[in-house]
C-alpha cells in the first residue's frame, strides 16, 4: 500500500513540517524508499484511526506523515518545536487556526469565484470579500503583536513572519486603501432612484426606465399607486405573482433582475466601482495568498495533536515531548503508555455504559539487556493494545508529535515491521503456513538492526509443537541481527527458550519475557505487563464467567443427568 502524498512535492509557502526545502526533498526520497517496504504496519497499527483522532478532513495526509517514518533529528525537533509553542501558548492556537481558516474560507467562497460584478449585489459582496480578509489581516497583525515575544520555534515565526510581511506589503497596503475608498464610495453616493414605468390599457407594465437618482433617501407620502400596489402585496398569489413572473428570467430572482438592469443604466458611474474591484483583485493576487492552502493540513496536524493532549489529560492521563536519540543508540525507554486507539474506544465506552472500562499505562524499556520481548498472559488481557500501543508511541515520536507515554526517549528506527494475522487466518491451515514462512522471508530480507519488529499471534497455522520451534528459531534469527520488538503470543514455552537465548554469544538483541498480569485468586485481567514468566493457568473460569458460562451449575446439570 502506497502512501506517497505527492501533493506535499509542491513546498509551500510557510512549510510547518520542515526546516528547508532541502529537508523536505530528503524526506520525499526516503518516503518514496519506505514504499518498497513492507507497510503493513499501517493497517496493524490502525494509523487511520490515529489520523482521525487528529483531523477526519485530511487523514490521507496524515497517514502519509505517519507512513514517512521520519528519521531526521532536525526536522523532529522543527515539528516539536511547533507543537510545544501551540500548547504553552493558548492565544495563538486558539486563534491562528481560525484565522487561517476564516481567510481561506474567504478565499473559496468568494474572492476565488470573483469575476467583474455586473450588479450591486456582487459589487457588494466583492468589497465585503475584501473587507473580510483585511479584518483577518488585522487580527493576525494583532495576535503577532501580543505573542510573538512568547513564540520560540522558527516554525510559528516564520508562519508570523509571513502576514507580517504581507501586513507592510505595498499591495497589501493599496489593496486595503483601494478597499476602503470602493466602500466610501458606494455608501456615500446613491440613496434613491426615480423610474419611469409605462403601462398598457391594462395597467400592465411594458416598459421602465432610469429618469434619475439622488443621494437623499426619498421618503415622499404613499401614493395612490402605492396603496394598490400594498393590497397587492398582501394578495401575492393573485395580483402579484403574475409581475413577478413576468419580469423574471431563468434562474434568477426578480430583484436581481432589477438590480442588473439599474447597475446597467448607471454605467456612468458603476464603471468607476468595477475598475476599482478589478484593480484591489490584482493587489489581492499579487500578495499570493493562494500558496497558503499547504499550511492549512499542516495546521490541522498540530492542533490535533494539540487536541489529543488535552483530552488525554482531562482522563488523568499524560502525554509527553519524547526525547529523540540517534538511531545507532538502538533503545527506548516508554513509561505510563497507553493506546490511544483503545483510549477513544474506551472513552465512547463509557459514555453509554455503567460497567467503565479503565486505560492501563504500562512501562517497557529497549536497551542492551532487553529488546525484545515475549508477550504471554491470559487471552483478553490486553496483549494487542500493548504491541500497538509501543508501534503507535514510535510513529508519533518520529512524526514529531508528543507521545501517548508520562515519560519517553527514543532511537529513530528505519522502518516497523508487522506481523498481525487476520482473525478469518488463525488455526491450522497449510496454506496460511506457507504464506506466513514467505511473509517472515520478505520481513527477514529487509529488516536491519535499526528496525522495530512487532509480532501478534505469528506462527500459530500448524501444531503447537511446530509452531513453538519455528518461532523460537525466528526470534533466535531476529536477536543475532539485534532487532528490537515485541512478540505477544500465546505459545508459553516460547518465553522459556527465550530466556535461553539470551547467554548464546552471538545475540546482539537479548530477548526477555513478559506477562500481562492477573488477579490470581479471581483471574480478573490487570492489564499490566510486567517481567516474568508465563504461569500454567490460563484462567479458564474467569473467561467463561465474563461471558456467562456457569462450570459448576453446568457440572451439577451433568451429574443430575446422571444420577
Amino acid at each position: 500500500m502506497a502512501f506517497h502524498d505527492t501533493t506535499n512535492s509542491r513546498p509551500p509557502v510557510v512549510d510547518l513540517l520542515y526546516p528547508t526545502e532541502d529537508h523536505r526533498r530528503a524526506a520525499l526520497k526516503r518516503k518514496a524508499a519506505l514504499e518498497e517496504l513492507p507497510t503493513g504496519y499501517v493497517n496493524d497499527l490502525m494509523l487511520e484511526a490515529l489520523a482521525d483522532q487528529l483531523t477526519p478532513h485530511y487523514q490521507y495526509k496524515m497517514v502519509s506523515l505517519f507512513a514517512e517514518m521520519s528519521d531526521d533529528l532536525e526536522v523532529i525537533k522543527y515539528r516539536q518545536d511547533i507543537l510545544e509553542d501551540l500548547i504553552n501558548i493558548p492565544a495563538v492556537s486558539t486563534t491562528l487556526r481560525k484565522i487561517i481558516n476564516l481567510m481561506l474560507t474567504n478565499d473559496k467562497s468568494n474572492l476565488y469565484k470573483l469575476s467583474v460584478p455586473d450588479c450591486f449585489t456582487q459589487l457588494d459582496a466583492a468589497v465585503t470579500a475584501f473587507e473580510a480578509y483585511i479584518k483577518c489581516m488585522d487580527m493576525m497583525h494583532e495576535v503577532y503583536v501580543k505573542n510573538i515575544d512568547k513564540v520560540k520555534s522558527a516554525g510559528i515565526k516564520k508562519l508570523f513572519d509571513f502576514f507580517e510581511g504581507n501586513y507592510s506589503n505595498k499591495h497589501y497596503v493599496k489593496l486595503k486603501k483601494e478597499a476602503e475608498q470602493l466602500r466610501e464610495a458606494m455608501t456615500g453616493k446613491i440613496r434613491s432612484a426615480t423610474i419611469a414605468v409605462n403601462f398598457d390599457e391594462n395597467l400592465v407594465p411594458v416598459a421602465a426606465g432610469l429618469v434619475g437618482v439622488s443621494e437623499e433617501s426619498w421618503n415622499d407620502a404613499p401614493s395612490v399607486f402605492d396603496r394598490i400596489m400594498s393590497f397587492g402585496a398582501k394578495h401575492e398569489h393573485t395580483v402579484m405573482r403574475p409581475l413577478h413572473e413576468r419580469f423574471r428570467e431563468d434562474g434568477q430572482s426578480p430583484l436581481s433582475v432589477v438590480d442588473k438592469a439599474l447597475f446597467e443604466n448607471l454605467d456612468f458611474i458603476t464603471k468607476k466601482y468595477v475598475k476599482a474591484v478589478e484593480d484591489v483583485l490584482d493587489e489581492y493576487q499579487a500578495i499570493g495568498f493562494k500558496d497558503m492552502y499547504a499550511v492549512e493540513y499542516q495546521l490541522d496536524f498540530y492542533m490535533g495533536a494539540v487536541n489529543m493532549i488535552e483530552n488525554a489529560e482531562a482522563k488523568g492521563l499524560t502525554m509527553s515531548r519524547p526525547k529523540i536519540l540517534p538511531a545507532d543508540e538502538r533503545r527506548a525507554v516508554m513509561k505510563g503508555l497507553f493506546d490511544p486507539i483503545y483510549f477513544r474506544e474506551a472513552n465512547a465506552w463509557n459514555l453509554t455504559h455503567s460497567d467503565k472500562r479503565a486505560v492501563v499505562t504500562n512501562d517497557v524499556v529497549f536497551d542492551s539487556d532487553a529488546g525484545f520481548y515475549i508477550l504471554t498472559g491470559a487471552n483478553n488481557g490486553g496483549k494487542t493494545t500493548f504491541v500497538r500501543a509501543v508501534g503507535i508511541c514510535q510513529v508519533m515520536a518520529q512524526a514529531g508529535l508528543y507521545v501517548p507515554a508520562a515519560e519517553c526517549e527514543l532511537s529513530v528506527v528505519d522502518c516497523i515491521y508487522t506481523h498481525f494475522p487476520k482473525e478469518e487466518q488463525k488455526g491450522i491451515d497449510a496454506s496460511r503456513f506457507t504464506m506466513e514462512v514467505k511473509e517472515f522471508k520478505d520481513i527477514s530480507d529487509r529488516i536491519t538492526n535499526h528496525s522495530l519488529l512487532l509480532m501478534n499471534e505469528s506462527i500459530q497455522s500448524t501444531t503447537p509443537r511446530e509452531c513453538v520451534d519455528i518461532a523460537a528459531q525466528l526470534i533466535r534469527i531476529f536477536c543475532i541481527m539485534g532487532v528490537r520488538g515485541v512478540f505477544a503470543t500465546h505459545l508459553n514455552e516460547l518465553a522459556y527458550k527465550a530466556r535461553e537465548l539470551r547467554g548464546e554469544p552471538d545475540v546482539r538483541t537479548k530477548p526477555e519475557s513478559f506477562v500481562v498480569s492477573v488477579n490470581p485468586e479471581t483471574g480478573e485481567r490487570l492489564y499490566k505487563v510486567v517481567k516474568g514468566l508465563p504461569t500454567e493457568s490460563s484462567f479458564a473460569a474467569s473467561v467463561f464467567a465474563k461471558y456467562g458460562l456457569d462450570i459448576p451449575a453446568l457440572e451439577k446439570k451433568a451429574n443430575k443427568m446422571f444420577g
